[in-house]
């Protein structure tokens, strides 16, 4: 059969899944979209009003799926609005596809309109890059595809058409689906039998969850290996609800910008740390300045993990979750079973002070503005189990850590390893694009949102009903409080002003509530969850107010 490359690419990525493109029309592309018009019953097309969003919720979409998601921007300045989000899921390893526009075959190297070099800004962004020179190259492209997006380290790949190729004829039968490597790959069961060994020995043992190693069913594995050897399971930020975070065994985020200080203190204190996945970093250990004092023993593909400052007792090259899986059976199948009576009640000390930071957090008072932690915790009550969060950069991110317990794998989303801002309302957009069943509810800094505000008219156009919760003081907070405590009180470029969140979502055609009152809060989080229309909450706090955190830790990471 004979196909237009663009119907070829919209066939394939059709075959291999894909439902939803996200990105802004630009003249380099108008061919593409028209050919998405003929597609429109199969494959939905999402206008974003910004490029860097239309990215960030196909990175959304697979967070939630593990389905790869697909982006399509214009040439030239369109692709350089992009760059953010290309960085988060590079940062993140989320395997995404983008597609730009390019500027026309025989202009190419002319310092042509809209020309800039896609692929070398590209390349320290992306997994894999490539400027399409003809038909058959694309097929060959196209073809090599799903190996790339599944291979580990996982990243965004892009691929720039140039504008004069979209309508030429291309012969052969379009990728049929994606094949994803076998679960029965090279597990080595003495690496195994090693790590159980390990683990019995151990007085203080703990396991840390990254990103790599979370699949929709890691809980049950998790949760039947910690239970076994009294284990505690840390999380980094990518890999929140691996675990549900209500087990008592699962002390949840762990680590630089929400660490709970039991989870720290279980890091720093154990003498057996297993790490499933590539997470043991700056983030997580505060920047290498709290660490495991026993053995660490790593599991991870990427190799990445060799050039990190750090000791390793054991670095097992392999999947994590397929090796979680050979440990779970292993251990099951011997019925090998520790108490270790003593690690836990030295956590149940960590948590008892930590429940008291919690409770003095909730009860604290404001004149003329609410207290976070009691909305988040009253927000956390009333939350389904099915919920998905997104999180975005800064001191509000804190409180979804410390107030609010993620249930399930893939149901909390934060650019946790760029700290980019402006990411979390577009992630909640492409979350619920591919979850439409699911409450999905972004949590924004003021700042942050007033960076991606003009896509909630895109939720008002598609039919997008997300909630959003603005934690509004009227600042860049993080850097005011460092201004504040490290540079003795000089204040300069944080202080911002905002408009009435509230007032701003009707305008746009949305629905608005102001939460400025603890007594506002149950009838605030009543009309956010009971909303069926985009919906913003402005949460207006004081910027005096500091969520429970490990700031000892916190300050000394920022010291250097």
């Amino acid at each position: 059969m004979e196909y237009t490359l663009a119907e070829f690419i919209v066939e394939s990525f059709y075959n291999l899944g894909i439902r939803n493109f996200y990105g802004v029309i630009g003249t380099s592309i108008l061919d593409f979209i028209d050919t998405l018009y003929d597609w429109r019953d199969k494959v939905r097309f999402v206008t974003t009003r910004h490029e860097q969003t239309a990215v960030s919720m196909a990175d959304a979409e697979y967070r939630v799926t593990h389905r790869p998601g697909a982006a399509v921007v214009h040439a030239g300045p369109g692709f350089l609005n992009s760059l953010l989000g290309l960085g988060v899921s590079y940062k993140d390893r989320v395997p995404l596809i983008l597609i730009s526009g390019g500027v026309r075959r025989r202009l190419y190297g002319s310092d042509a309109w809209l020309e800039v070099d896609q692929q070398a800004i590209a390349k320290a962004l992306t997994k894999y890059t490539v400027r399409i020179s003809d038909e058959e190259e694309l097929v060959e492209v196209l073809r090599a595809l799903p190996n790339k997006i599944f291979s580990k380290p996982h990243g965004p790949i892009h691929i720039e058409v140039p504008e004069d190729l979209w309508n030429r004829k291309v012969k052969g039968e379009p990728i049929k689906r994606f094949t994803t490597p076998s679960e029965e790959r090279g597990i080595n069961m003495n690496d195994v039998d090693e790590v159980i060994e390990y683990l019995v020995k151990s007085e203080k043992p703990a396991i840390l969850v990254c990103g790599e190693a979370i699949q929709e069913d890691i809980g049950s594995y998790l949760i039947g290996l910690a239970e076994r050897f009294d284990a505690y399971i840390l999380t980094t930020g990518n890999a929140r609800g691996a675990c549900d975070e209500s087990h008592p065994l699962c002390l949840g985020r762990v680590g630089f910008g929400g660490g709970s200080i039991p989870a720290d203190k279980v890091l720093e204190n154990a003498d057996v740390l297993l790490v499933l996945g590539d997470e043991l970093d700056d983030i997580t250990t505060y920047n290498y300045l709290i660490f495991p004092s026993g053995d660490v023993i790593a599991v991870s593909e990427n190799p990445i993990m060799e050039k990190r400052p750090i000791y390793y007792t054991k670095l097992i090259k392999n999947d994590p979750y397929i090796f979680l899986k050979a440990l779970h059976y292993r251990v099951t199948n011997r019925d090998i079973r520790v108490d270790k009576p003593s690690w836990r009640e030295e956590v149940q000390g960590y948590l008892d002070e930590w429940t008291v930071m919690l409770e003095e957090a909730v009860n604290r008072r404001y004149d003329g503005y609410v207290n976070p932690a009691r909305f988040f915790k009253v927000l956390d009550e009333k939350l389904p189990s099915e919920v998905v969060i997104t999180g975005g950069q800064g001191v509000h991110i804190v409180y979804t850590y410390a107030f609010m317990r993620i249930r399930r794998p893939m149901r909390f989303l934060a650019a946790t390893n760029l700290g980019g801002m402006s990411y979390a309302f577009p992630a909640a957009m492409g979350a619920k694009v591919a979850l439409p069943e699911h409450e999905v509810i972004a949590v924004v800094g003021d700042g942050e949102f007033m960076m991606s505000v003009q896509d909630f008219e895109t939720c008002i156009r598609e039919k997008i009903p997300v909630k959003v919760v603005v934690v509004n003081d009227n600042s860049y907070r993080v850097l005011l409080l460092r201004q504040r405590i490290q540079k003795g009180g000089r204040v300069y470029g944080t202080i911002l002003s905002n408009p009435s969140f509230e007032k701003l979502a009707e305008t746009f055609g949305g629905i608005g509530y102001t939460v400025d009152d603890d007594s506002k809060i149950s009838d605030g989080v009543k009309a956010l969850l009971e909303s069926e229309e985009p919906f913003i909450l402005d949460l207006r706090i004081s910027p005096e107010d500091l969520p429970p955190l490990n700031i000892e830790a916190s300050l000394r990471m920022a010291g250097g």
